[in-house]
């Protein structure tokens, strides 16, 4: 592979990984490293390129890993573990140093791949000295404390296996709770009643153990998660003695550990006393923009970082009296009871706005963050805690939508929206499992003597129940909820298989259109499904061109020009959609492999009102020309528009005024009649 796919390739495949990916020479200094060195050193990948180790990384890394270098240019792959630690950073990785067979690099190269084991380290040294802490506590505690997972025991104080009748833990460990105490209610679990009892209520049982002078006892049930599932933590006393050990366990239980803010549950048990009470109030759901791509990159510990960063920052600059949540992942709620004028919203926004977009420090480099925040009042918004939330959500997704990093305020209109978008989107779902939708075609013309030389394939979805809904609403959700790509594969599969029984019967006069979207073109296994589809319905590719916007082919410019020849290569055109509105950058034109430009419809619908419109499609038709590429005008609509277009010598008309889109059963009897008519002439 040449060196210069080949650090392509390591690129895109390393972009976003927390991993540390090197190519090194026999000097063994870096002939290409990965993002995740870049953010280790502060340097770019130019600047790393020729160094060692030892600068980076320092002299003790260095010297570690060289015999394995050494190793992996006389052909032997090794791995390993080490650690880094530089005076700023400490962290473990598990290493493999492999040679590069075949490598174009004239001496050879190996490859070095590391992986972060710290935070590993750090989850289980957390764990470890959470379950230590734990059983601490419930060795301390006067009450019987026992963890169960569906009613078996998995662990007790020695409390616990006194009050149960035992000597010894080992006695009751692995047990029934059942073959330990009889049921209060015949016929029963004990397990049941517990899950049964309402907060602040005990359960009273008979122990059957074999100790002397047993008496009745008091139980307490929570829930609690084990195991990343559902377990339960219950409390014994003896009857008759007043126990605070359930107050403190519950208390414990409305915080998050991470940043000590109130958890959701105990976020809305505080907002619904608040509401019970009639207290007017504030409250923001906060979002933190593209947080992932931390936890990605950087690693969980990292992000638990800005996290408690965040709580910290909200504590010391909101007022005394709000009150913060951490309601999960990167979402926080902020709180604020009996607002003292109408303008503390907007204040109190802004300071949270102002929180988040202070830099935060992560070692080796500052972040910027941004977040979406949803705001709602009570009275007004809601009449629970649970209403008042969801309200508040909805609103944070709308400034989402809205371009993300700001605040909108919740409106009756937002959750009717949502749910339209969620209804649309389950619709949409059963509609592509089902095969509901279908394919129109809308005919282009030549601007000459106005006959059919082409058409472009659209989409369309006739509902059961509601008749037919525009693409302008369905698309977005298909690109929202991630199912464009499996309905761009249908509608190729579908154009394929016309365009191949128009092909047979030799009445198609030309290319048909097909739209991708930008997560179809920045998907890699793209013209693999391209040539299989074209290879099952032996479809002649000279008949099919690819519509792209601007904007797709802009994003990434090394990875559109490969996957621009690439679809060349099979024999299909392309065409770029919509120019003039998006990045309209014209080095790309003389870049990529382009055969049509479609001019937009917003200069043609305005060529009548401002004159300058027609030099503007003037110069886009003669650039088009001079670049050896052919133009299509779209969405014209009257007589005046078509005779402007065909003085100018464009090449192709698409629009109303000729052709509105249709189905393929209705433009496969239009193009059988114009054949029919050609013959007769």
């Amino acid at each position: 592979m040449p060196v210069e796919q080949l650090t392509y390739w390591f690129s895109r495949l390393t972009q976003n990984s927390p991993f540390l990916f090197a190519v090194l020479d026999k000097n063994h200094q870096y002939l290409w490293v990965s993002q995740r060195y870049c953010e280790i050193s502060g340097l770019d990948q130019e600047e790393l390129v020729g160094k060692q180790d030892r600068e980076i990384l320092g002299s003790n890394f260095y010297e570690a890993l060289k015999p394995h270098y050494m190793r992996a240019f006389n052909g032997e792959a090794s791995e390993g573990e080490i650690i880094l630690n530089d005076g700023v950073h400490d962290s473990s990785f598990h290493f493999s140093v492999t040679p590069l067979t075949n490598s174009e690099w004239a001496d050879g190269a190996v490859i070095f791949h590391a992986a972060d084991t710290s935070e590993r380290q750090v989850l289980t040294s957390a764990l470890e000295s959470s379950e230590s802490r734990f059983d601490n506590l419930c060795q301390l505690v006067g009450d019987g404390c026992c963890v169960l997972d569906g009613g078996i025991i998995l662990s007790a104080n020695h409390h616990a296996v006194k009050l149960l009748g035992f000597d010894n833990q080992n006695e009751i460990l692995g047990e029934d709770i059942e073959n330990l105490l009889v049921p209060p209610v015949k016929g029963q679990s004990v397990f049941t009643s517990l899950t049964l009892l309402k907060p602040g209520q005990q359960l009273v049982c008979q122990t059957k153990g074999a100790g002397d002078n047993l008496a009745p006892i008091n139980i307490s049930y929570g829930s609690i998660s084990l195991l990343g599932g559902s377990g339960a933590l219950i409390t014994l006393s003896r009857t008759g003695v007043v126990s605070d050990h359930k107050q403190t366990i519950e208390k414990l239980a409305q915080f998050d550990a991470l940043t000590g803010l109130y958890n959701r549950h105990g976020f809305s048990r505080r907002l619904e006393q608040l509401i019970k009470s009639n207290t007017p109030l504030l409250m923001f759901y906060l979002d933190v923009d593209n947080f992932k791509n931390i936890n990605d990159s950087l690693g969980h510990h990292i992000g638990d970082r800005v996290l408690q960063d965040i709580a910290q920052r909200l504590r010391k600059q909101l007022p005394s009296d709000t009150i913060l949540g951490h309601l999960g992942g990167d979402e926080f709620a902020v709180l604020l009871p009996e607002p003292s004028s109408p303008d503390v919203a907007e204040e109190l926004s802004q300071c949270v706005v102002d929180v988040i977009s202070q830099p935060f420090d992560l070692y080796h480099f500052s972040k910027y963050l941004a977040c979406s925040i949803g705001m709602v009042k009570f009275p007004g918004d809601g009449k629970d805690a649970r209403s008042l939330l969801q309200n508040a959500d909805t609103a944070m997704y709308e400034a989402k939508e809205q371009g993300r990093n700001r605040i909108v305020t919740y409106n009756q209109h937002m959750n009717k929206e949502a749910r339209m978008r969620l209804w649309l989107e389950i619709e949409l779902q059963k509609a592509l499992q089902n095969n509901g939708l279908e394919v129109w075609y809308q005919p282009k013309v030549n601007a000459k003597d106005y006959t059919i030389n082409g058409a472009e394939a659209l989409v369309r979805w006739k509902h059961p129940v509601e008749g037919y809904i525009s693409p302008g609403r369905f698309i977005p959700v298909a690109e929202r909820s991630g199912m464009i790509e499996l309905l761009g594969r249908n509608v190729m599969r579908e154009v394929f298989q016309t365009v191949r029984r128009w092909q047979n019967m030799k009445v198609l006069p030309g290319r048909v259109a097909i739209n991708l979207s930008p997560q179809q073109f920045r998907n890699p296994n793209l013209t693999s499904h391209m040539k299989k589809l074209q290879a099952a319905t032996q479809t002649d590719p000279s008949l099919i061109t690819f519509e792209l916007t601007e904007s797709a082919v802009m994003n990434d410019g090394e990875h559109a020009i490969q996957m621009l020849n690439a679809i060349k290569e099979l024999g299909f055109s392309l065409s770029i959609d919509d120019f003039g509105t998006g990045y309209s950058s014209l080095s790309y034109l003389a870049k990529f492999p382009l055969d049509e430009i479609k001019i937009d419809r917003a200069f043609i619908c305005d060529m009548e009102t401002f004159p300058k419109q027609v030099t503007l499609i003037e110069n886009i038709i003669n650039l088009g020309r001079s670049l050896n590429m052919s133009v299509v005008a779209e969405g014209v609509e009257s007589g005046k528009q078509a005779s402007v277009l065909a003085n100018l010598k464009c090449d192709t008309i698409q629009g109303f005024h000729f052709y509105k889109p249709m189905p393929r059963e209705e433009f496969e009897a239009l193009l059988i009649n114009n054949r029919k008519a050609k013959i007769a002439s």
